[in-house]
């Protein structure tokens, strides 16, 4: 492998991770200041005030530049359900989101190109080139993070959801409302299930301040985008919409839904021994055979040797 390429890749990496570890440090201590003002009043007052005043700036920059960049009205609403189920509710979400991008494929690329002028002697056309491959990576490097927040969120309500339907089932079946036993799951998730907490509180929030319970649920199951979610809130309004026992409609799905989650386990389990093939044959088996044969081979090497020889 070329040391340039591998001296290129480990530069664009680092500027990656340096800009993604400084927007980390930046909300650590960000959150600590809010932590120490509500615990010791206004001790550490000026210090606080100008980190609010850096992030304030950052923050009306990343939103102007989102504002250039970010889509049209009929393709924001479909990208707005992506920050909604990725938990990022803030108005300016995806404002900043599309500025962090800006950001991205304008710094990245010029950081790369100016470190690799300085540290290689390789014409500036190649170093242009690295830079353009830069710009790909800071601009598409939020959808992969966008992404990937999406698929942990979801996965964690997915875990979280049979154990809340269980606990929705006793509370409704002790003679406790739905609205009432959604917002009694939603504080005793709390500690354990964070997301699926904070999305049964919004849940809860909406229905209190007089939204319908088809229109609240519906747009609940648009958020979390989750399939167990959406047999959930289907079941809810059939049950509403019907008058049947809501009760009995609930503990009928958890027992379906527990159903399915063991097929899922069964279907996972049979799929192990495939998974085991591939490291099986390429990481044990040769030492399995260098240990079982390898005296066996030494050994008929030596009396091969001792036959031919003279």
């Amino acid at each position: 492998m070329n040391p340039w390429w591998a001296l290129a890749g480990g530069v664009l990496f680092a500027s990656l991770l340096m800009v993604g570890g400084g927007t980390l440090l930046a909300a650590e201590k960000l959150r600590t200041s809010r932590w120490r003002r509500r615990i010791v009043g206004t001790t550490g007052k000026a210090s606080a005030a100008g980190i609010d005043r850096w992030r304030q700036l950052g923050i009306r920059l990343l939103t102007t530049w989102g504002r250039r960049a970010a889509p049209t009205r009929t393709e924001g609403e479909s990208a707005h359900v992506r920050f909604l189920t990725a938990g990022l509710r803030s108005r300016n979400a995806p404002l900043l989101f599309y500025g962090t991008k800006v950001l991205g494929a304008t710094g990245c690329p010029l950081v790369l190109f100016f470190l690799l002028q300085l540290l290689t002697a390789h014409p500036w056309w190649s170093n242009l080139i690295m830079a353009v491959a830069g710009c790909l990576a800071g601009w598409y490097a939020p959808d992969v993070w966008l992404r990937c927040r999406i698929a942990s969120r979801q996965t964690q309500i997915v875990e979280g959801f049979p154990a809340a339907l269980d606990l929705l089932v006793i509370c409704v079946e002790a003679g406790l409302g739905l609205d009432v036993a959604l917002n009694r799951v939603a504080h005793e998730m709390a500690r354990m299930h964070r997301e699926l907490s904070q999305e049964l509180e919004t849940l809860c929030v909406e229905l209190r301040s007089g939204r319908s319970r088809q229109d609240a649920f519906r747009r609940a199951a648009q958020r979390m985008q989750v399939e167990e979610v959406h047999g959930f809130m289907a079941v809810v309004i059939q049950t509403e919409r019907f008058g049947t026992s809501i009760g009995q409609a609930l503990r009928i799905h958890a027992d379906g839904l527990r159903t399915r989650q063991d097929l899922r386990a069964t279907e996972i389990a049979s799929q192990l021994p495939v998974k085991l093939l591939f490291p099986l044959i390429f990481f044990i088996f040769p030492g399995l055979f260098v240990i079982l044969l390898g005296p066996a081979v030494i050994r008929g090497l030596r009396l091969l040797s001792d036959a031919v020889a003279p």
